[in-house]
């Protein structure tokens, strides 16, 4: 029996003081979490800083990412172009490294409603949970990947030098920690999908989130931060039928 988890990412109140926007036309800005301290060799001088980044929604042309959230590394784990992610932490590579065939892995973030009034950004209401994209595991043995330390491209398997930060910046401002594990998940570029208009699953993501949709969430055995979705069948085909002429295809790594 297939499986979905669904794991939290993007910018978030304790790390970065700001929340990643949405707006009235359910369109959103993507702004990734920090680099983890323990991987960032050059925190003062490298170019993924929130200030050097320009934002990709069309509703906010010219603007940066530092426009909604403190100054820091970003670092765009997942992401959507080449549809990797990188997992450092034990408890949840001890449960995203058992995914299976077909399985699910769902990306939700808090957006916080913007409005927009002549290039003025109001805040408008509290956040809310998304889904804003899914990777679906064509082949677990070849697709997921477990290293520690510092990564060599002899070890990488499938995984292109072209796709995750983890790998991309190996050689520049990201390092891996000598015996630090990292986990390489790659979805299934074909059926693997980034919303350009994000699927609301909570009215709010703190303290406890009202759930809109009947996935039958759970929360799994090895870490609070992962949640196991049991409706399968039911969650891919919400997942279909909202990706339905709603890829962000124009999305890609900064």
């Amino acid at each position: 029996m297939n499986c979905a988890l669904l794991l939290k990412v993007g910018a978030n109140l304790k790390e970065n003081q700001g929340l990643s926007p949405i707006f009235s036309d359910n369109s959103f800005e993507y702004i990734p979490a920090p680099l983890e301290s323990s991987f960032n060799k050059n925190k003062k001088h490298n170019h993924k800083h929130y200030s050097h980044l320009n934002c990709q929604n069309t509703n906010l042309h010219g603007m940066h990412l530092s426009s909604f959230v403190e100054e820091g590394t970003a670092h765009f784990d997942p992401e959507f172009y080449t549809f990797t992610y990188g997992e450092t932490r034990k408890a949840q590579i001890a449960q995203l490294k058992n995914l299976n065939d077909d399985d699910l892995l769902l990306f939700c973030a808090s957006l916080q409603l913007y409005d927009t009034k002549e290039a003025n950004f109001i805040l408008n209401g509290k956040a809310n949970l998304y889904i804003i994209g899914y990777f679906i595991i064509e082949n677990s043995m070849q697709d997921i990947l477990e290293l520690k330390g510092p990564i060599e491209e002899e070890n990488l398997g499938n995984f292109k030098t072209s796709c995750n930060e983890h790998i991309i910046y190996k050689d520049s401002h990201i390092v891996t920690p000598a015996k630090k594990p990292l986990l390489l998940i790659q979805g299934d570029t074909h059926r693997s999908v980034f919303f350009k208009r994000p699927l609301k699953i909570a009215e709010s993501f703190t303290p406890l989130p009202k759930y809109v949709k009947n996935w039958k969430m759970e929360k799994t055995k090895i870490t609070d931060s992962i949640k196991v979705c049991l409706n399968y069948s039911q969650i891919l085909s919400d997942l279909e039928k909202h990706a339905k002429n709603n890829h962000w295809t124009e999305w890609n790594i900064p």
